[in-house]
């Protein structure tokens, strides 16, 4: 799985959970801080270029974006 957001502080994080089916209590995170959306999205396009190679298939994942409002 791999999730781009922005944190509370802008930065933009490109996060990845690896493991396997029968594996699934062996996951491995890994999360990667980037300055801009510009480079954020160049990896994720880059790492999804790797997995489609690996013969990974795409599934759609919707998640609930809670609106916080802190002024």
């Amino acid at each position: 799985m791999i999730r781009l957001y922005q944190d509370l502080v802008g930065d933009w994080i490109v996060s990845q959970c690896r493991g396997s089916l029968q594996t699934a209590h062996r996951q491995e995170y890994t999360h990667t801080i980037l300055a801009s959306y510009a480079e954020a999205r160049s990896l994720v396009l880059l790492l999804n270029k790797q997995h489609r190679q690996q013969g990974y298939k795409t599934s759609v994942v919707t998640e609930t974006q809670l609106d916080f409002q802190f002024d």
